[in-house]
């Protein structure tokens, strides 16, 4: 057997402990990740390996510089350019005859690599992934199989987009006419090339589940849970330990080293220090009465009397942390920086404050001034900057906190070189309004009281893509912010026309009568607005009341006979009306399906988009959804449907009447597995929707979805019967608890 190990990486998402060191020589539970990788080869029956190195691949060469691991001859294949994973491997491999295995000199595991040679030989299979089955499918590309055929792939989906939880591990089984397929000396990738094209081309390729021990070695949490596994004897072959310390190391009597604790080869630990759980590498010194929990204390760091790191900080190779000085938990301090004495480090000594912040339906949300602080908007304005191609709109409520909030998020913006607009004090229908008027491609809302929300949105307030979502997540949480020179900081144009330009949209728009006396529901102050026009075009006395929703962003209309058009109906209604005049409409995956009944009616298609993109396929939809301000501004909706009944000489109960009959259910299930495993059980593995899955019958449909966050379901049920509708509902429900319970499905 023979293999190539890709050890090219830079492992950006465990700096500083990568800084200085290639990820594969990272040491967990007292050896280099790549020793693991080698020691699993030989006992799979691996007789050769190629090494293939780029980042600091010097150091990797120097390790193994005798050319051999065991049993295993080494050689070194070494990229003058980055050529991608697969790019690599055949660089790698070029003198190959035979079938061998990529594996990842990064990630630990302990597969059956030699069982999955033979699966992959006996089904003559072109290529196999091992996979391996996740709870948290985010970090990961997926593998959608079915009977051990992969038939698709879903690239490191959101929660919405989950359709599999068989994690590609990064193992490959290749056959030597795989390597066919790429082009020498080009970046070229397994994932985004290689595979979607042997799937276009009918090629075989075959997934090998295995149910062994893998951890890739992502994120510093990771390594954490790595070695704490390694430790407690996870991996097969490796027995269980209470801790582990190095040659030449010397610990004072007095010292307090728990279990959990892994120190490398001469260190220095001082009297009354206190380790639990830390991670303390070659070379450093701890001084006394130092206390170090669940850390990470790089080579050569020094940790002077005193001093204290908490938990999933790391200390940077040859960093000193000054006497009585507090690191506190998820801060980094990168390598050859020095922590003055006494010091209280609440941010990274390189970037800013770890965050861990997700992207949810609802934005971004936390308490005021603890959560979200003017700081924190400050770094979100510089990660904001990394998903924006031209311009910038901001607005806030009208809160001094949302004022201060939105001014630090600016300058965060301007810090970076990116264009913005403070758009000031406004409603999210205005900025909707105004953002389109001055081309800007990036909406951002901030409201803040005891809470604050920020909310970010695309081009016609649109939700970010996946692309975008993991973009900002990870300039936020890891600091990989745009950075201008001094006199390169973006202006921040302040733009005072956004309630004049509006009302102006308005005027132009409500320039028909209709005889009703309509009147306001709404909490929002800024709903006021509304009033003169809602009289201009009201000429009548019969009543009509038109309710918004806090943000504006939706409407409903009920006449004094108690007839309601919600907003989905109101919404299909508008889709209708734009329908007849011969335009093309789109809605969100989510929507019912009557409006498909609607469009055939009138020659046309409805588009759709997802609420977390994977990709382009949706980008048709994307963009004349963002032309269609009556999806997101509540007022624009009622006013379209108000001028519809105007032109069709219509009441509530004759629009009702004359559209497709659908009743439909919707509710949100907090859940207590993954998503996925819920998703896939229910489906018995039938194929997915690019994003959810849809269960169809006669006249029925169910949709069922993820939220962002991965702890709720929703679930929307329709049929042309509200009792039928209903019903589904409530079965579907039942189903999914039954799936957390582990029941059978009845």
């Amino acid at each position: 057997m023979k293999a190539v190990i890709l050890a090219g990486g830079e492992g950006t998402r465990l700096r500083p402990v990568t800084c200085n060191l290639p990820k594969p020589l990272v040491p967990v539970a007292g050896k280099p990740v790549l020793e693991y990788i080698l020691t699993l080869l030989e006992e799979n029956g691996c007789t050769e390996a190629v090494i293939a190195v780029r980042y600091r691949g010097e150091k990797i060469e120097r390790y193994f510089s005798s050319g051999r691991f065991g049993k295993i001859r080494l050689s070194f294949s070494q990229e003058t350019k980055p050529l991608g994973t697969a790019g690599c491997v055949k660089k790698a491999a070029e003198s190959f005859k035979d079938d061998f295995i990529v594996i990842s000199g990064d990630a630990i595991c302990d597969f059956q690599l030699k069982k999955a040679m033979e699966f992959h030989k006996i089904n003559s299979a072109d290529a196999t992934l091992i996979a391996k089955r996740v709870d948290d499918p985010r970090e990961y590309g997926l593998i959608i199989e079915k009977d051990g055929r992969i038939t698709d792939f879903s690239e490191k989906p959101s929660y919405i987009n989950c359709r599999s939880d068989l994690a590609n591990t990064g193992i490959y089984i290749l056959s030597p006419a795989v390597c066919g397929l790429i082009p020498d000396n080009e970046p070229w990738d397994f994932a985004r090339n290689v595979f979607p094209d042997m799937l276009a081309r009918k090629m075989k390729l075959m997934c090998y589940e295995d149910n062994g021990y893998w951890c890739d070695m992502g994120d510093i949490r990771a390594y954490k849970a790595c070695t704490a596994d390694i430790l407690n004897g996870k991996l097969c072959g490796y027995e269980q330990q209470n801790r582990i310390i190095g040659k030449n190391t010397v610990i004072d009597p007095s010292a307090l080293i728990t279990d959990g604790c892994v120190i490398g080869s001469s260190v220095s630990v001082g009297k009354g220090a206190k380790l639990r759980n830390a991670v303390v590498m070659d070379g450093a010194f701890i001084g006394e009465d130092t206390t170090l929990n669940d850390c990470i204390i790089c080579s050569d760091a020094r940790i002077e009397s005193g001093a204290a790191v908490y938990e999933n900080a790391v200390v940077g190779e040859n960093s000193v942390v000054g006497q009585n000085a507090v690191i506190c938990g998820n801060i980094r301090v990168w390598q050859n920086k020095t922590v003055e004495t006494g010091a209280f480090v609440s941010s990274d000594r390189k970037y800013g404050v770890k965050s861990n912040v997700e992207i949810t339906e609802d934005g971004i949300y936390g308490e005021t001034n603890t959560v979200i602080t003017p700081e924190f908007a400050g770094r979100l304005g510089c990660a904001a900057s990394k998903i924006s191609d031209s311009y910038i709109a901001v607005s806030c409520s009208e809160e001094t906190a949302a004022e201060t909030l939105k001014n630090a998020f600016l300058s965060g913006i301007s810090s970076t070189g990116r264009q913005c607009f403070d758009c000031g004090n406004t409603s999210l229908p205005q900025l909707l309004h105004t953002a389109g008027l001055l081309n800007c491609d990036i909406i951002v809302h901030i409201s803040a009281k005891m809470r604050t929300r920020i909310l970010i949105y695309n081009k016609g307030m649109l939700p970010l893509t996946r692309v975008q979502e993991r973009m900002l997540e990870n300039a936020l949480n890891r600091g990989e912010y745009l950075s201008a020179s001094w006199n390169n900081f973006s202006s921040i144009n302040k733009f005072t026309g956004t309630y004049t330009l509006y009302n102006a949209m308005l005027e132009s728009i409500t320039d028909f009568e209709i005889p009703y006396e309509i009147s306001t529901n709404c909490s929002n102050s800024a709903s006021s607005v509304y009033i003169p026009f809602l009289r201009k075009i009201g000429t009548g006395r019969e009543p009509l009341t038109l309710t918004l929703n806090e943000r504006l962003t939706k409407a409903e209309l009920t006449d004094d006979k108690g007839m309601r058009l919600d907003y989905s109906t109101m919404v299909l209604v508008a889709v209708i009306s734009v329908l007849e005049k011969g335009g093309e409409a789109a809605l969100p995956f989510a929507f019912p399906r009557a409006a498909d009944a609607a469009a055939e009616k009138y020659g046309g298609k409805i588009y759709r988009f997802f609420a977390s993109s994977m990709d382009n396929r949706d980008l048709k939809a994307r963009t004349i959804a963002a032309e269609q301000p009556f999806l997101f501004d509540g007022f624009v909706l009622a006013v379209t449907v108000l001028r519809y009944m105007k032109e069709h000489s219509m009441s509530i109960s004759e629009v009702l009447e004359s559209l497709p009959k659908f009743s439909g259910v919707s509710r949100f299930i907090y859940i207590t597995c993954p998503p996925q495993k819920i998703l896939n059980k229910i489906t018995e593995g039938s194929p997915a929707e690019n994003e959810g899955v849809v269960i169809s019958g006669d006249n029925e449909r169910i949709f069922l979805r993820s939220n962002k966050k991965g702890n709720g379901l929703y679930l929307f049920a329709e049929s042309f019967n509200a009792e039928t509708a209903s019903e589904l509902c409530e079965k579907t429900e039942k189903l999914i608890k039954s799936v957390m319970n582990n029941e059978d499905i009845p």
